[in-house]
């Protein structure tokens, strides 16, 4: 049940394939710095790529994020799940 005081419950916030894999993942490897690889015990794979952002975006900002889901998620601008987040998937 949600409330209006502190801060949103996250579990409501998280993709499908974390809600279905969460505390079941079998390992994780770290391809590159800031770019890791997930692989959950059914064999779901999940990337994680870690970026930083200003708390407060500018239009130029947003433009390269979109064409960020342009080029890698079928143009598809993704999810604004929480404060200074975005989340972008090719499994729309």
């Amino acid at each position: 049940m949600g409330t209006d005081i502190g801060p949103p419950d996250y579990r409501t916030m998280l993709p499908e394939v974390i809600k279905k894999n969460y505390g079941k993942w079998k390992y994780h490897e770290i391809l590159k710095p800031g770019l890791l690889k997930h692989v959950a015990e059914g064999g779901d794979e999940l990337y994680t790529v870690r970026a930083g952002s200003p708390r407060l975006l500018s239009i130029d900002t947003i433009r390269d994020f979109c064409d960020i889901a342009d080029k890698y998620c079928n143009g598809t601008p993704g999810d604004l799940p929480a404060r200074h987040n975005i989340e972008v998937s090719d499994r729309r």
